[in-house]
């Protein structure tokens, strides 16, 4: 019987903490591994909008260094001043 107990008390004591600590460690590492694929998809999708946001920044600028669009602006500009 003090052999069961002193069996018992030594998983308790140093086996059980060992496990939990393999656990929480592996725990860890997946949060991490999850944490980046996140970010990687986060990344992507980032990526994608800025190519949106560039072409129509490009069309922006071919309607603003347009000569019409240059010419109408002018034409806006001596409306007021002659108001």
């Amino acid at each position: 019987m003090d052999g069961m107990v002193f069996v018992l008390v030594i998983m308790f004591c140093f086996v059980l903490p060992i496990v939990m600590a393999g656990i929480w460690t592996d725990h860890k590492k997946k949060m991490a591994q999850l944490s980046t694929q996140l970010d990687s998809s986060e990344k992507h999708r980032l990526e994608q909008e800025l190519v949106g946001v560039k072409k129509r920044l490009e069309v922006l600028e071919a309607i603003v260094t347009d000569k019409k669009y240059q010419l109408n602006e002018e034409f806006a500009a001596l409306k007021l001043v002659d108001k």
